[in-house]
């Protein structure tokens, strides 16, 4: 299947496959865990990355975001999960960040907004507030980051919403289905699969 990366505001435009929510044997690769820049050079928190041929782009600062806003809950996770399914079906937009369309980031951030917590918009700077998790120590309402198509920098996320030995489903907005669920032990998720990260602690 043809598959297609363009550099974008939010999410890169990819194409997934009709269906890949079947499960795979192996866990996914871990890819160096290097704080995401643009253009993948990294930068320290609050400078600026300069990648020849293009503008200079402002580091997201992890104090301007606030991720330890909200605590842990059972009724937290589940007003989190509830509301990206509320999207459930809405079509793709690229920068979209409501009900008439929606991009990956946009997704996330609209999400967590409803439960208190500040995001920044890109996928990329979503990835860098938050600690790190282990894929085995994954729970819902935790977040992961892809690289589709070999693009220089994260460009996909989504939200984890059931977690089971043999899966690990996460809710994201498709370019070619909307928002949706899909499970990270498929193939091509755990192909691309770059880092998880844990805002609710």
């Amino acid at each position: 299947m043809l598959m297609m990366s363009l550099l974008l505001t939010g999410c890169e435009i990819f194409v997934t496959p009709a269906r890949s929510t079947g499960t795979a044997t192996r866990t996914p690769a871990r890819k160096p865990a290097a704080r995401p820049t643009a253009g993948g050079v990294a930068a320290a928190p609050g400078k600026a990355a300069t990648v020849a041929g293009r503008p200079e782009v402002r580091m997201t600062r992890r104090e301007d975001y606030n991720p330890q806003a909200v605590r842990y809950s059972s009724r937290i996770v589940s007003d989190l999960i509830n509301t990206a399914r509320s999207y459930g079906g809405t079509g793709y937009r690229t920068g979209g960040g409501t009900s008439g369309g929606l991009d990956c980031s946009g997704l996330v951030q609209v999400s967590f907004r409803q439960i208190g917590i500040k995001l920044p918009r890109r996928a990329a700077e979503q990835a860098g507030v938050g600690p790190e998790v282990a894929v085995e120590r994954l729970r819902p309402g935790d977040l992961l980051f892809f690289q589709i198509s070999n693009a220089p920098e994260i460009n996909h996320t989504g939200i984890v919403t059931v977690v089971r030995p043999d899966a690990v489903f996460f809710i994201h907005a498709s370019t070619s289905r909307g928002v949706i669920e899909d499970n990270l032990y498929a193939t091509y998720w755990s192909d691309s699969f770059v880092r998880a990260t844990r805002l609710l602690d």
